[in-house]
C-alpha cells in the first residue's frame, strides 16, 4: 500500500531457513519528520548534482556523431533508460479506469463512482490537502493494495499520475477503511516524498546522456562493450534509487499516519489485519495449487495464471475461494493438453522464462515451509466474530498486549513478517505498534482539524 514510481516492483530476495527477527522499536513521529526533512536535503544536493552533471555530459558528447550514427544513439539510450521506461508503459496499460468514467450502474460492493467521489473530496478535506481533483483509478488488481504516481515527467506520462486502488479493495474493506487507504496515498502524493522523485524528468535526461557517452566511447563494437553499457545502467539506476531504499520505510509510517488522521488507529489498524490476512491466504492458496500440480502436466506459469483467475472478487470463504482454484486449474490443464498450433507458438514464446519461473517458483515453496515452521499469533482468537477482522476502539489494547508479550511470534506468516527482505514497507507488526504508540498525536492533530 503507498507505492510509487520509485518503488515500484519494489521487492526484497529470501533466503530459505530464516530465523524471525526481533522487532524493532515503533519509532516516534518527530524523528521520522526529522529524518524526512534530513532526506530530501540530501535529495536537493542530488538534484543539483544531476543538473551539473547533465552540463558536463553535454561537453562531452560528440552531437555530431548522434546525427551520424541514429541506430547507435536509439540503442544506446534504449538500453540505459529502456527498463524504467518499460515499467512506465506497463502501468499505462493496465487495465484501469478513472472514476468519472465508471458507468452510473457500475458497483464495487457498495462503492459507485459518486460514493469514491465523495469520500475522495470528504479526505481531502479532513487532511487539509488541496482538491486538484486527483484522478482515482480502479484497476482490476485482486491484490488487497493501493498506490499513488506522481512522476516528475512534465507532460510525458502526466495522465498517470493520481490514486491506484485495486478492485479488491473497494469489495472487502468498509468506506471508512477505504478512505484511510485514499488519506495513505495521497500522503504520497502530495506530503511525504523525496525531492528528488518530482524531477525524474531530469534523472532520465541525464541517463539517457550517460548511455550515449558509453556507447560513443566504446563504440558499441563487441559483445564486452554491450555488457559495459549494461553494467552502467544497472549502476546508475541502483544510484539514483539509494535515497528511496534507505528512506522508504520512514515515508510509509509517515502515509500510515496521515491515512489514520482520516478515521482513527483503529480503523487503519483493522485495515491493515485485513490486507495481511489477504496476502497471507493467497500465498497458502498458490502454495497448494503448486503441490497439486507438481507432478501434473501444468507449468508452473500457467498453475500461477489459474490461481489469478480463479480468485474471485469479493469476500469468499476459504472452501469457496480452494474449490473455485481447483475448478481453474483443471480448465487450464484441458486447455494445455489440446494439441494446436496457438499451444506450440505459446510453447516457444515460454519456454526461456518457463525455467526462470521454475526455480522463483521452488524456492517460494522453500520459503512457505519455512515459515510454516514458524511460531504465529493467535491474535484472531481476540475478535468477537471470527469471521469478521474488527476490533472497535477500545478492544485494540488486547492485540497490542498479545504483540508486546509474544515478540517472536509471527502476526502473519509473511516473508516481510519474518526477516527483512529488501522492501520498503515496514512489517505490519511494525506499522500497527507506530500508529498505537503514536495515536495521541494523531489524536490531539484529528481534534485541531476538526476545530
Amino acid at each position: 500500500m503507498g507505492l510509487s514510481f520509485e518503488e515500484d516492483m519494489a521487492a526484497g530476495e529470501y533466503v530459505p531457513g530464516f530465523a524471525i527477527e526481533q522487532p524493532t522499536q515503533a519509532p516516534r513521529r518527530s524523528d521520522l519528520l526529522s529524518k524526512l526533512e534530513s532526506a530530501n536535503r540530501s535529495a536537493w544536493l542530488w538534484v543539483t548534482a544531476q543538473m551539473v552533471a547533465v552540463a558536463g555530459a553535454a561537453f562531452l558528447i560528440d552531437w555530431q556523431r548522434i546525427i551520424n550514427e541514429p541506430l547507435l544513439s536509439a540503442v544506446a539510450i534504449g538500453l540505459m533508460v529502456g527498463p524504467p521506461t518499460m515499467e512506465l508503459m506497463k502501468l499505462w496499460a493496465q487495465n484501469k479506469k478513472e472514476i468519472d468514467e465508471l458507468k452510473e450502474d457500475t458497483r464495487f460492493g457498495v462503492f459507485d463512482k459518486h460514493l469514491l467521489r465523495r469520500l475522495q473530496r470528504d479526505t481531502l478535506r479532513q487532511l487539509g490537502l488541496p482538491d486538484e481533483r486527483v484522478p482515482v483509478y480502479i484497476t482490476a488488481d485482486k491484490s488487497l493494495n493501493a498506490s499513488a504516481v506522481r512522476l516528475g515527467l512534465g507532460a510525458f506520462f502526466k495522465s498517470l499520475n493520481g490514486v491506484y486502488l485495486n478492485r479488491q479493495i473497494l469489495h472487502r474493506l468498509d468506506p471508512q477503511e477505504v478512505q484511510d487507504i485514499m488519506g495513505h496515498e495521497l500522503g504520497h502524493y502530495y506530503k511525504y516524498y523525496l525531492v528528488n522523485s518530482r524531477f525524474l524528468a531530469l534523472t532520465f535526461l541525464l541517463g539517457g546522456m550517460v548511455g550515449l557517452i558509453v556507447a560513443q566511447w566504446t563504440g558499441m563494437s563487441s559483445f564486452f562493450s554491450v555488457i559495459i553499457s549494461f553494467a552502467c545502467a544497472s549502476g546508475f539506476w541502483k544510484i539514483t534509487g539509494l535515497l528511496w531504499s534507505k528512506h522508504g520505510e520512514t515515508i510509509e509510517y509517515l502515509c500510515d499516519d496521515l491515512g489514520a488522521h482520516v478515521h482513527g488507529v483503529h480503523v487503519s489498524i483493522n485495515g491493515l489485519l485485513k490486507i495481511g490476512i489477504d496476502a497471507e491466504t493467497q500465498m497458502e492458496i498458490h502454495h497448494q495449487a503448486l503441490q497439486a500440480t507438481q507432478h501434473g502436466n501444468l507449468s508452473a506459469r500457467s498453475v500461477v495464471e489459474a490461481v489469478q483467475a480463479a480468485i474471485p472478487y469479493g469476500n469468499p470463504s476459504r472452501g469457496e475461494l480452494e474449490k473455485a482454484v481447483e475448478r481453474s486449474l483443471k480448465i487450464h490443464a484441458r486447455k494445455e493438453s489440446g494439441i494446436s498450433l496457438g499451444g506450440f507458438y505459446r510453447y516457444l514464446r515460454d519456454s526461456e522464462s518457463e525455467q526462470n519461473v521454475e526455480d522463483q517458483l521452488a524456492e517460494q515453496r522453500q520459503m512457505f515451509e519455512a515459515l510454516q515452521t514458524l511460531p504465529r499469533l493467535p491474535w484472531e482468537s481476540l475478535l468477537r466474530d471470527p469471521q469478521q477482522i474488527h476490533f472497535a476502539e477500545n478492544e485494540l489494547h488486547r492485540l497490542i498486549d498479545l504483540l508486546e508479550s509474544r515478540p517472536t511470534e509471527l502476526l502473519f506468516r509473511l516473508p516481510e513478517e519474518a526477516a527483512r527482505t529488501g522492501d520498503v514497507h515496514p512489517p505490519l507488526r511494525n506499522r500497527i505498534l507506530y500508529l498505537w504508540y503514536n495515536r495521541g498525536e494523531i489524536e490531539q492533530s484529528i481534534r485541531r482539524s476538526l476545530n
